[in-house]
């Protein structure tokens, strides 16, 4: 009897001391995340920080960031639900009308086909919407599956409640204050890089051929990417607003799925209403980026 409340006294100990270790690690990541973020408070920029890892979620204020073409990813998301709800495959083709080819708009899928009707994979529509941030694509996506309300009504139903997508790429490139309508809390914009990493919403081959294009994005390579070893693992999707008359920049945003060896963290850094220039943007992007994965070593060692 004496034996077995030994080995029951000495287990309560090791798990008081296991509860302790992990609540000083929490706290500790967090006291480093708020000291990052308190080193960008000089700037002429609203500077958003969110981290997540497997035991912490953090995020230095509650406002809802306009999303820019991080937007995309949700947009992505509810491409490839219906993909998966219909069982169609990525490689079916939709027809598309010249009419939906914008000149006057960022589109690199026009520079390659010129204005004209195309029929096209949905797996390359995706490719260019995501890793290229082509603007013609997202619109031509947002139309193949009902427009902004559905992607907005999905993006709701997986647990997104406070995300809100209004307005397609055509209209934003129109009006420059419909800029700020696509617009999520950096908590909402982590939980979902979760859940596209967690296979959480549907098939695991659609999954990774999402995470295959956002590994592949070729823009904002001198944001969360920049100052990170080649060797770091980044899935991730950027965004850039037009700048008013005033000279404000609405965003420069860049959201990423982080791996390295074991450690996987995920990050999205919104810098928002910023009279900073797109160099010293993306230098903040770049600098927290760079902080954070330098803390994040360390944790593990």
């Amino acid at each position: 009897m004496m034996k077995i409340q030994r080995i029951l006294f000495l287990g309560a100990v090791l798990l008081l001391a296991l509860i302790v270790w992990f609540v000083r690690t929490n706290n500790a990541t967090e006291q480093n995340l708020k000291a990052i973020s308190e080193q960008y408070a000089g700037y002429k920029a609203n500077i958003g920080i969110g981290y997540a890892d497997n035991q912490v979620t953090y995020q230095n204020n509650q406002k809802k960031y306009p999303l820019l073409s991080v937007f995309k990813l949700h947009v992505a998301v509810a491409v490839l639900d219906k993909i998966n709800r219909e069982k169609l495959n990525l490689e079916n083709k939709i027809n598309i009308s010249s009419a939906d080819i914008k000149e006057n708009t960022y589109s690199p899928l026009r520079e390659k086909y010129g204005v004209k009707n195309l029929n096209l994979s949905l797996h390359e529509l995706l490719y260019y919407m995501v890793a290229e941030s082509d603007n013609n694509a997202c619109d031509i996506l947002i139309k193949w599956v009902g427009g902004t309300d559905s992607v907005e009504k999905y993006i709701h139903a997986i647990g997104l409640p406070e995300t809100e997508i209004k307005v397609t790429e055509d209209i934003m490139n129109r009006a420059d204050m419909t800029q700020y309508q696509n617009r999520a809390p950096l908590h909402e914009i982590l939980a979902l890089l979760k859940m596209i990493d967690e296979n959480k919403l549907f098939s695991e081959e659609l999954h990774k051929e999402l995470l295959s294009i956002m590994q592949s994005t070729v823009t904002g390579a001198n944001k969360i990417k920049g100052y990170l070893p080649k060797y770091v693992n980044v899935a991730h999707k950027t965004g850039s607003s037009s700048r008013l008359q005033d000279g404000k920049k609405i965003a420069d945003n860049d959201a990423a799925i982080i791996k390295v060896g074991n450690k996987k963290y995920y990050l999205t850094i919104m810098v928002s209403d910023s009279y900073e220039s797109d160099e010293t943007n993306a230098e903040i992007i770049a600098k927290i980026s760079q902080q954070i994965y330098m803390k994040s070593r360390h944790s593990q060692n």
